[in-house]
């Protein structure tokens, strides 16, 4: 089997992908950054304006599975286009709104971009980045959606007026867009699925290891959701001072630029350091429960901003790693790949939006007695300690890959020899 081409052009589909991820990453996250301005603006209680925020994570489990089966059989050019189209005309719609179900139609359609990346990111990276590169690929990915809702929570909150924050999403989106067509480039080595629908859907909804993986990503990108959704307010609750949540916004700004700079770098040196992915996934997870475990427990101060610099270190790893997957199995067919990154995409929303919100917080007020307070933050980040753990167990489930599409073709070449 000869070795796969590296192509030059694969930096700028890289850097294409991240500026058009990190624009969709934010339309969808401002909200969050003004919540107060569209909670008066759309006269809509917390409960509701939770639905703008959760609604595109639900585009995400509709299509993605769709996304990746049509990328499979149609290729990645044309879902994309679709794709990135949809959630353009989402965002500019959403400039125009008056009303509440006006908002929330618009940001249903915004999720679909993402979606359409979610579900397609480790197909195209292993296309383009086919050996220990594609470790590095997919954190600079990762680093994009983090960098994406860093920069979305900050300008939120800071504007005046929530439509200006609506025109700086399109126009970012439409920066983004002319970023990504201007460098995409069909790889030559794309393969698309010519099997009949049913034959090719029901050879990989029957390997229980593609169900193994969106455990995974339910879990793991659920457990990132907790932090991104509650660190602020249970930081202000443990210093004791509404008046700092400005202090503890900027120690949720430093969490996720140490986590974009780290997701670069990390992974590649895990991926050098250790020949199959169990063992560093596990030292990650188990890293990120302790410091979950303790942050609200020890009283703030240096403490506090040490836990918090460094558990995105520890899941700078997971996710590139999680996100990875798809393409890493042994014997999976590479115009499965969209089809198999759906369904891990479909998982990975349903986790960011069902675990936070409907499972880790009941069981703290249960557990606590309390639904706000230092108490309902201690439950709170128990329970992401616990998930992590689940984590670590789910990664029992499938085997135990290998760190790097290297690695994988490496094996896929020795098992070819010996055919």
């Amino acid at each position: 089997m000869q070795k796969e081409k590296l192509l030059p052009w694969r930096w700028a589909i890289l850097i294409g992908m991240t500026i058009l991820l990190i624009a969709l990453q934010f339309s969808f996250i401002i909200p969050g950054g003004a919540a107060l301005l569209v909670m008066q603006e759309y006269q809509c209680e917390p409960m509701a304006f939770s639905m703008i925020m959760s609604i595109p994570y639900f585009s995400g489990v509709l299509l993605c599975i769709a996304g990746g089966v049509l990328a499979d059989r149609i290729g990645l050019g044309k879902v994309f286009l679709a794709a990135f189209g949809i959630a353009a005309a989402g965002a500019l719609a959403r400039c125009f709104v008056v009303d509440y179900w006006g908002l929330f139609i618009a940001s249903f359609f915004m999720g679909t971009g993402v979606a359409a990346l979610n579900a397609n990111s480790a197909k195209l990276l292993r296309l383009w980045f086919p050996g220990t590169a594609n470790s590095f690929a997919m954190g600079v990915y990762t680093a994009g959606m983090s960098a994406g809702a860093a920069l979305a929570i900050y300008v939120g909150s800071h504007l005046p007026e929530i439509h200006q924050a609506w025109w700086i999403s399109f126009g970012l989106i439409v920066v983004g867009l002319i970023a990504w067509f201007a460098v995409y480039r069909k790889h030559p080595n794309e393969h698309r699925s010519t099997e009949p629908v049913g034959q090719y859907a029901k050879e990989v909804l029957r390997d229980w290891r593609v169900w193994a993986i969106g455990i995974t990503a339910f879990l793991v990108f659920g457990m990132t959701n907790i932090n991104g959704s509650y660190m602020v307010p249970a930081v202000t609750t443990l210093m004791g001072d509404p008046a700092m949540a400005g202090v503890a916004g900027d120690m949720s700004t430093l969490n996720t630029v140490i986590a974009c700079i780290a997701s670069m770098i990390l992974p590649v040196v895990f991926a050098k350091a250790f020949k199959n992915m169990r063992a560093p996934f596990i030292i990650c997870l188990l890293g990120t429960a302790i410091c979950f475990a303790l942050v609200f427990f020890l009283p703030y101060g240096p403490i506090t901003w040490a836990l918090f610099c460094l558990q995105p270190i520890l899941m700078a790893c997971v996710m590139p790693f999680t996100k990875m997957l798809p393409t890493l199995l042994p014997g999976v067919k590479p115009e499965h790949y969209g089809i198999i990154g759906g369904i891990q995409a479909t998982f990975q929303n349903f986790g960011m939006f069902l675990i936070a919100s409907y499972i880790v917080s009941p069981l703290a007020i249960l557990a606590t007695g309390a639904v706000d307070g230092l108490q309902y933050y201690q439950g709170i980040y128990v329970g992401a300690a616990c998930v992590c753990i689940v984590s670590i167990v789910s990664l029992f489930l499938f085997p135990n890959v290998r760190s790097s599409v290297a690695g994988k073709i490496a094996d896929d070449q020795a098992m070819a020899k010996d055919e």
